[in-house]
């Protein structure tokens, strides 16, 4: 009866609730225009599909000149900078014309103010969002209907291209709303039940937590697994030191909110022998782009989020254009993102897929001449000592704090290793390696391994 019921479920949820909520939507003026952008980010990247590369890059030129007109016609912040740099948008403009734009800094949207916000677009329609501020102070901006509309319609599509649409049974390993203890009020476990989702926090995790979560997952059997990278990583470990043998999920899991790090995607492939999808979003951009193959490149979601390397480096600062932000248009802005872009890419042309996602801009150890190290080594350099949890601090002056959780066998031997070896890779840089009970989490409940107070400017040391 159980299985029927739950199986019943699932129909209602893919099926039947998807197309009451459209016909509730279409029926009240105040969300009609949320959902004919849903439905058209929806039918675009359907139709587009199979197009060529350079038919893509075509359109992404013409819907970038449309987007920049758009900003100048519409917002006095974008009026007032291209008449002061000198760029007329009315011109045919080329991509190295538009490379020539100022990039958009996290502290001009706090300067602007209400000058990015579109003049065209009715109050009544525009929602207010931040960042989750893991680098400092929350960026505040504004999404009109048309951004929110292509925005959701990127995380549903690219669920249904990995075989898990919405609807199917998710278990979010996550935060509901950032806080899950905090937020569960009748309207979110109604939107919960007829969506087929559940929640489990990932910020308050124990063993008897990890042991409770895995019993109601092999009850539950969820289809997908959408979770934060580090706490995935956290199950995989527990489950395999247990030497369990999970039947979930069915299909697949999605891993966000933190960069996935080699050793976790191992433990996590071996122990549910399931594959591990990466996406890659921030909360002032939305969806950017999504590994619809385990472990390959990602794909950007090209038709809504126009993505660009800062330099023609291998590994660059991404910026960001949105091509549908009709409530608070974003040109060329500096996302706070590391990412290795492939051959070729160049400042102002459009990336169709990225290489690897690598972390935070300010995840990087800076040395004094400029050069850098960045956090991924970290990970590789500490894997083969008994340590349960670390990050990386590096002070203003360059020092370099190595924070350690160890478990039980990590003595003065691999101490005294791990110091030398660190050394070594900061290439001089006075190291010290503290041992503590936990590793603190950003505002935004992420772990993050490198955290440098080296200040910078334009993305580099001041």
């Amino acid at each position: 009866m159980r299985h029927l019921t739950t199986k019943a479920h699932d129909v209602f949820s893919m099926k039947l609730y998807p197309s009451l909520s459209v016909l509730h939507q279409l029926a009240r003026p105040s969300r009609r225009p949320f959902a004919l952008a849903y439905f058209e980010g929806m039918r675009f990247r359907a139709a587009a599909a199979d197009w060529s590369e350079d038919r893509k890059v075509d359109w992404m030129l013409g819907r970038l000149r449309y987007s920049v007109r758009r900003a100048y016609d519409e917002t006095a912040y974008y009026r007032n900078l291209f008449r002061r740099v000198g760029f007329d948008p009315w011109t045919d403009f080329s991509f190295d014309d538009y490379a020539r734009l100022p990039v958009l800094e996290r502290q001009d949207i706090v300067d602007a103010g209400a000058g990015l916000i579109s003049r065209a677009v009715p109050a009544g329609l525009l929602r207010k969002d931040a960042t989750g501020g893991s680098t400092g102070q929350p960026t505040e901006l504004w999404l009109g209907p048309e951004e929110i509309g292509w925005r959701d319609s990127a995380a549903d599509f690219f669920r249904q291209s990995i075989g898990a649409p919405a609807g199917s049974r998710t278990a979010f390993f996550w935060g509901h709303h950032l806080d899950p203890v905090a937020n569960d009020s009748l309207r979110d476990r109604y939107y919960s039940f007829v969506t087929n989702v559940r929640w489990f926090d990932c910020f308050r995790l124990s063993p008897e937590v990890l042991e409770r979560y895995h019993r109601e997952f092999e009850r539950w059997r969820p289809a997908c697994i959408v979770a934060y990278a580090s706490a995935l990583g956290a199950l995989a470990e527990y489950i395999e030191q247990k030497g369990y043998r999970p039947k979930y999920p069915s299909r697949c899991f999605i891993t966000g909110g933190e960069k996935l790090l080699p050793h976790h995607r191992q433990a996590v492939e071996s122990v549910f022998e399931s594959p591990v999808y990466e996406r890659y979003g921030s909360r002032d951009a939305g969806y950017i782009a999504f590994q619809k193959f385990p472990a390959r490149d990602f794909e950007v979601d090209w038709s809504n989020i126009f993505v660009e390397p800062e330099s023609g480096e291998a590994s660059s600062s991404v910026l960001v254009t949105k091509l549908h932000a009709d409530g608070f248009p974003m040109l060329r802005y500096r996302i706070g993102d590391l990412a290795r872009f492939p051959e070729g890419a160049r400042p102002g042309h459009p990336a169709l897929a990225l290489r690897e996602v690598v972390g935070r801009d300010v995840d990087r150890i800076w040395l004094p001449d400029g050069r850098w190290i960045h956090g991924l080594e970290m990970p590789h350099l500490i894997k083969d000592y008994p340590v349960r949890a670390f990050n990386v601090v590096q002070r203003a002056d360059y020092s370099i704090e190595v924070n350690i959780v160890p478990r039980n066998t990590f003595g003065d031997e691999s101490r005294r290793r791990l110091l030398a070896i660190m050394s070594i890779n900061f290439q001089g840089l006075p190291v010290k390696i503290e041992m503590v009970d936990e590793i603190p989490r950003t505002k935004a409940n992420k772990w993050r391994p490198v955290i440098s107070e080296v200040k910078l400017s334009q993305g580099r040391p001041a």
